[in-house]
């Protein structure tokens, strides 16, 4: 702008000429910083600028002089700084130590053994003794079982000879016969009348027992080399396999009943079982045996 403009004057477009004085225009102060505050209360009054008038180029060294002052004052700062951390003892660890890594201490082995009962209970414990039942001397009972007509084992018995043909009926119902249906053994009204099948499926061979003396095996007539015999406690029809464990479970002791009018059979490897009718089947059981009567076969 030129220099003509009065200074009471402004000119259109509005900016108002620096003021000037005898030595020059003025020129506002700079504001100074935080380091440069520093700087100032740290170096002489010589290094900071005057109104005085400036040769072209000055400004340019006294930056790079400042510049100088400063990284020295910062230097000095720094020595000072490292020489008075350098007489402090050791710090101790960190708060992130101590919260990532805790003082280890060993405790005692734990044992996994039981530990002896002691006689008396310490303060506080809470051992809990086994609670014990008040019992009552009663007279030994005796279960009572369904009265059964079995005479002993050695009593003579009438049975039909080796190599007869017979049928097996009930002793309490003679309409009801012996007979295998699906290789099972069961009961059912078979007579004259019956059809062929099933009066033939309740004819049996009456076979010496080899599994003991004064027994029999009990062979069908319509499957010659099948036999009566027990396989897990159920009678059915088997094909004899000459094994002995065959022989046994097709082996029976015929036991008199009912005043030798009928008998029971009695399985010569699970003495004290007999053939018992149970449930439309037949097997072996303790209770309530099943006394037969042979008859002529239909």
């Amino acid at each position: 702008m030129p220099d003509q403009d009065g200074r009471e004057r402004l000119r259109i477009g509005g900016w108002v000429p620096p003021y000037r004085d005898t030595r020059g225009p003025l020129r506002p102060p700079v504001p100074l910083g935080r380091l440069g505050t520093v700087v100032r209360h740290t170096l002489p009054a010589a290094f900071w600028p005057t109104p005085s008038p400036r040769p072209a180029g000055s400004g340019r060294g006294r930056r790079a002089l400042l510049a100088a002052a400063t990284g020295t004052l910062l230097t000095l700062v720094g020595v000072a700084v490292l020489a008075v951390r350098s007489d402090d003892p050791p710090p101790g660890p960190t708060l992130a130590q101590r919260l990532v890594v805790p003082p280890f201490t060993t405790n005692a082995p734990v044992s996994v053994l039981p530990s002896p009962t002691p006689s008396r209970r310490s303060a506080g414990s809470v051992t809990r003794s086994p609670t014990h039942r008040r019992t009552t001397s009663r007279p030994p009972t005796s279960r009572s079982r369904p009265p059964t007509s079995r005479p002993p084992s050695t009593a003579p018995v009438t049975f039909p000879e080796a190599g007869t043909t017979i049928g097996l009926t009930l002793a309490d119902d003679p309409g009801q016969r012996l007979r295998h249906r699906d290789f099972l053994a069961r009961l059912d009204a078979v007579d004259a009348r019956s059809p062929r099948l099933d009066r033939h499926d309740s004819r049996f061979t009456v076979r010496p027992g080899s599994a003991g003396p004064g027994c029999v095996s009990l062979e069908s007539v319509n499957y010659p080399g099948y036999f009566l015999r027990h396989r897990d406690f159920v009678l059915r029809l088997d094909r004899r396999d000459r094994s002995r464990l065959f022989d046994q479970d097709a082996t029976f002791c015929p036991r008199p009943a009912h005043e030798g009018a009928a008998f029971f059979l009695e399985s010569v490897n699970y003495p004290a079982r007999f053939l018992t009718a149970r449930g439309g089947g037949v097997r072996l059981d303790r209770d309530r045996p099943t006394a037969f009567v042979p008859r002529e076969p239909v």
